[in-house]
């Protein structure tokens, strides 16, 4: 038999899945729950945590409990390069833009030394400078960005500061295409190491994610023509609000299959 803690998230989830507490709707209080499950607020703190942890709902301080809102995810492809690669239309947008467009993102820009990790991810000395490239893709309707990307150039590759930085550039960091080309760089393919995982501490504070959420984490790796590291990045995306698309081409007909 299950325990009494498991049966209120039982009958909280069937209400969530079954739309009798439909997205964003706050939940009875926990002295409420308690009174009408007949089990003390420990055992109702409990239920509400394994639900918490399910992803189903989320708390606000000093509010209450609320079922989270599920919307559409943000498609992350594997092919963005290519895109970022196509020239822009009349109007400056592009295609990668337009598939994009809901989002509105910031970018900065420092410059850095190379560090242990980076140094060896670039085949260059520590100490190198770098440029790195902050991006931060948000929505109109939510507070916490939905994805962080942070990319690395060499300084000496495509210095000064490429520009523009503007909010119309693409939440994944893909103007460093545009910025190789104009360096007399051509690309040749690009490596993505994918893993999903729990967020540290800094990721779920930055991304505003709900305990029981995970974090999509691309380590990106661009080679040029010569097999040389001309790029990398680090892009973490929120589990919730991000899918990560992927096409493989069929050997016949270079296509996705």
């Amino acid at each position: 038999m299950a325990n009494r803690y498991e049966q209120i998230a039982a009958d909280l989830r069937k209400q969530i899945e079954d739309g009798a507490l439909p997205a964003a709707a706050r939940l009875p209080s926990e002295s409420a729950l308690a009174l009408h499950h007949r089990v003390g607020l420990p055992t109702v703190r409990h239920a509400l945590n394994v639900l918490q942890a399910e992803g189903l709902i989320e708390k606000r301080h000093g509010r209450g409990n609320f079922v989270r809102a599920m919307g559409q995810k943000v498609e992350y492809v594997n092919d963005r390069t290519r895109r970022a690669a196509q020239p822009p239309g009349p109007d400056g947008s592009s295609l990668e833009r337009a598939l994009d467009d809901s989002s509105e993102v910031t970018v900065s820009c420092c410059e850095i030394r190379a560090n242990d990790e980076l140094a060896s991810r670039m085949n260059v000395q520590v100490e190198t400078r770098l440029l790195e490239f902050s991006y931060r893709g948000r929505r109109p309707k939510d507070e916490a960005p939905y994805s962080i990307v942070r990319s690395y150039l060499l300084y000496a590759m495509v210095a000064p500061t490429p520009t523009p930085l503007t909010s119309t550039a693409s939440p994944w960091g893909n103007e460093y295409v545009h910025w190789l080309t104009a360096a007399g760089i051509e690309l040749d393919h690009v490596v993505e190491r994918l893993t999903a995982r729990p967020p540290s501490a800094r990721e779920a504070a930055e991304l505003g994610i709900s305990p029981g959420v995970a974090v999509i984490a691309i380590q990106r790796t661009s080679y040029d023509t010569h097999d040389t590291v001309v790029e990398t990045a680090d892009l973490v995306m929120s589990g919730d609000r991000v899918a990560a698309v992927y096409s493989t081409p069929c050997a016949r007909t270079r296509q996705p299959c």
